[in-house]
């Protein structure tokens, strides 16, 4: 390889363990809790309860940092040693073949989720067919028309969109996906962190406008009824079911030593988009030679959903380190007399390990990001090949790094190969990945992560691979601009990232990540990347489209209004309350043509909810309704 940011890509014939009909199956028929019309949620009070306390002292460091710490003393980051030389992140990527991949394009791109005074991320995306699209974080669903340069967006919390539902609990963990076969949506979100209080909130979009209506239901958290709650979802569509991992905690643990059992729910998806109860099944007691498999990660379609069967992967990821596989097997649908699960042991050609926390600068030098543990973050499968990634060590440079998996034969012979995205200088982590080819010799496919160092803010990185070891230079898709410093010690650094192709335009992936905003918050980018170049035109000329956002929404202070204009006008800005009385004219000004900024304070307002409208001299233009906390 020509450049020092990658290791090699090898491979080798793996061991193979198999055990078949591994699970207990146990049904269930979850009736629908209620109906949500997102459009229609006025009251968001955004309850969010954050635990602040510092980090534990030394003698008391939970197992996964004591691995961290021993593995730091092998393996130290070489950009913080004594006279170490000065180093910048590496501006090219490497391949093994004599012709460079190019970076992906950065198309459309835009603030995402605002800070919800919630920490991690949690990032995750969905864009429909028709340029709808949703995005999570944390604690709130963001929806906008990614056709129209993000120009109106709507934001609602995850207590708001479940407020009809029994349970008042803390919502957590949120997911969203896109189903293309039926043009709809489903977000899953948690509640509750105790074994009388968990449960698993499912909706399903009634069409292809996420701010319609949604069908929610409530998965039992304690299903088995045995002291255990539910933590850390993971989701997938095939043709016909929808797959949930979960895994079983005991209450008043920690995620690393609570752990229990990780559960499959397997759920016919016809029945959520009816309306209907849900026809659904329950897989547990996943073990391999007797050790429960943890950490699910469902693998995707690539080009498009697959079925009857879904399979699964996961590792030791708790691990200081480890070369194991799972690669685990539902090979029909509910029902079916076929159906069994099925888990087989890999060996990788190369150890993963666990990842070091990444650096960030600090108020007063350095500062550290979680990174977890080396969990399968995201995979696809595609051409009989599955490609995933997740957190690792890179020991080179003692600096977190991601893992680039390749499963190729899966249905017959399984073979990994495997990569190493690393940089001397650049901490990356929270990595996922969609496919982006287009034929049955195409593996391409774009890796997104968040990228920090000790003189680098955190920020969204991607890359193009080819599948089969070339790896394109990285694009940098959102610098951050400050560091963050929301708990003041380990601060998080995000959960997951989103990732998902984009159906019915191949070449293009849609994605959301983390980056460091000027208020030192963690906040959510969102963006387009694209095997060819796009159009990328940050005014109206595209489309010539007028647009308008405002944030934040709810807001407490002061209203920023982002206005786009494909031809200059001379506006009005007027602030009316709910029955139609106008509160003030807060301005009568010509705007110019292309992106503008406007802003005003809210302090005169008493709380509750208003719309801003914005006439011209011949029609209203843009109407808003907004929030005074």
């Amino acid at each position: 390889m020509k450049f020092s940011s990658f290791a090699l890509l090898c491979t080798v014939f793996c061991f193979q363990g198999f055990a078949q009909n591994n699970s207990v199956q146990v049904p269930f028929v979850i009736p629908k809790a209620a109906t949500v019309n997102l459009s229609e949620i006025m009251v968001d009070w955004n309850p969010v309860l954050q635990n602040v306390e510092a980090p534990k002292p030394d003698g008391n460091k939970t197992s996964l940092q004591k691995i961290k710490d021993s593995l730091s003393k092998v393996y130290p980051k070489k950009s913080q040693m004594k006279d170490a030389p000065q180093q910048t992140p590496s501006k090219k990527g490497s391949t093994k073949k004599t012709t460079a991949l190019t970076a992906p394009f950065l198309g459309r791109n835009f603030l995402g989720n605002l800070f919800s005074n919630s920490t991690p991320n949690d990032n995750d995306i969905a864009v429909s067919n028709g340029n709808k699209l949703l995005s999570v974080q944390n604690t709130t669903i963001y929806t906008c028309d990614a056709g129209d340069f993000a120009g109106t967006y709507r934001s609602v919390s995850l207590s708001a969109f479940a407020y009809k539902l029994p349970n008042p609990h803390s919502k957590f963990d949120p997911k969203a996906l896109y189903d293309p076969s039926s043009d709809k949506f489903i977000v899953l979100f948690l509640n509750g962190f105790t074994d009388s209080t968990s449960s698993i909130s499912v909706a399903f979009s009634h069409t292809n406008d996420p701010n319609g209506s949604w069908s929610l239901y409530e998965l039992p958290g304690n299903p088995l009824n045995n002291g255990l709650w539910s933590d850390f979802p993971m989701f997938a569509v095939t043709e016909k079911e929808l797959f949930i991992t979960i895994n079983l905690l005991y209450p008043d643990s920690s995620w690393q030593t609570g752990f229990n059992e990780t559960l499959i729910w397997q759920i016919d998806k016809s029945t959520g988009y009816g309306g209907l109860s849900l026809n659904s099944l329950l897989h547990h007691d996943i073990k391999f030679n007797g050790r429960p498999v943890r950490n699910l990660c469902p693998v995707k379609g690539g080009s498009k959903l697959y079925g009857p069967d879904m399979y699964f992967l996961s590792n030791r990821n708790l691990d200081a380190q480890n070369d194991t596989v799972f690669l685990v097997h539902v090979t029909d649908t509910i029902g079916a007399p076929g159906l069994a699960v099925d888990v087989k042991s890999l060996t990788a050609p190369h150890a993963y390990f666990a990842p070091p926390n990444a650096l960030q600068p600090g108020p007063s030098g350095t500062q550290t990001l979680a990174t977890n543990d080396a969990r399968m973050m995201g995979a696809f499968i595609e051409n009989n090949k599955i490609q995933y990634v997740h957190n690792t060590l890179d020991t080179a440079s003692g600096n977190a790094a991601v893992y680039h998996g390749v499963i190729n034969n899966v249905s017959t012979s399984p073979i990994i190969a495997h990569h190493i995205i690393r940089d001397p200088l650049l901490e990356y982590g929270y990595a996922n990945i969609s496919y982006l080819g287009n034929s049955s010799t195409d593996n391409s496919a774009i890796i997104n992560f968040d990228h920090s160092a000790a003189t680098v803010f955190p920020g969204v990185s991607a890359l193009k691979t080819d599948g089969a070891g070339d790896y394109s230079p990285i694009l940098t898709v959102k610098p951050g601009v400050a560091y963050v410093r929301v708990l003041g010690g380990i601060e998080r650094w995000g959960d997951y990232s989103g990732s998902q192709r984009k159906y019915n335009q191949p070449g293009r992936v849609w994605v959301n990540g983390l980056f460091g905003n000027t208020s030192k918050q963690n906040t959510t980018w969102i963006a387009e990347l694209a095997e060819t170049s796009l159009v990328n035109i940050p005014e109206a000329e595209a489309g010539e489209q007028n647009s308008l956002s405002i944030y934040p929404n709810p807001t407490s202070d002061r209203m920023t209004v982002q206005i786009v204009l494909a031809k200059a006008d001379y506006l009005e800005f007027q602030i009316f309350d709910m029955n139609g009385k106008l509160v003030n004219l807060l301005l009568r000004e010509r705007v110019k043509k292309g992106k503008n900024n406007f802003s005003f304070s809210t302090t005169p307002l008493a709380s509750g909810n208003y719309i801003l409208r914005v006439n011209n001299a011949q029609n209203e233009v843009f109407a808003k309704q907004f929030v005074k906390q």
